[in-house]
């Protein structure tokens, strides 16, 4: 993907990514619209504990040697046809509306097997930019699914 003068390229995430993943985490996250409280510690451990799920696949956005965004996913089984199932996708603050949440999308749209992966999905929070961002790139709201959590 060219912008100007400047080219971001896409690499398939790998363990010592992680650590850059969790700092990139940690800008987006705990800055609005989410003003969640992340430790690096816990960023690496959420991140890593989706690296060690079998059917993982992570795609990372360089720009000049620095990530400047990831989408983390995996695999699932579905009786209709396997689907990908996104866990996680951030792009830096400063990086935000230029294309590079669009770019990894569409790179990983092609880097998926269309042959046995039938649908990409995830969950997202409502009245956020990333809802509005998932619905212009294709994705709809599924109206017989609840989302249901208690606390323990």
């Amino acid at each position: 993907m060219k912008e100007g003068s400047v080219s971001v390229h896409f690499k398939t995430v790998e363990e010592n990514d992680l650590r850059m993943c969790s700092n990139l985490f940690l800008s987006v996250f705990n800055k609005e619209p989410w003003n969640d409280k992340w430790t690096m510690e816990k960023a690496e451990q959420y991140l890593t504990d989706f690296y060690r799920t079998p059917g993982f696949l992570g795609v990372s956005a360089i720009e000049k040697e620095k990530m400047v965004g990831f989408i983390f996913g995996t695999r699932r089984a579905w009786w209709s046809g396997d689907e990908f199932f996104i866990h996680e996708m951030c792009v830096d603050t400063g990086r935000q509306n230029k294309g590079i949440g669009k770019a990894l999308i569409n790179h990983l749209i092609n880097e998926l097997d269309s042959n046995s992966i039938t649908a990409i999905s995830l969950l997202t929070d409502r009245g956020i930019p990333a809802e509005a961002f998932y619905q212009r790139h294709g994705f709809k709201e599924v109206e017989r699914l609840v989302f249901l959590s208690r606390e323990v």
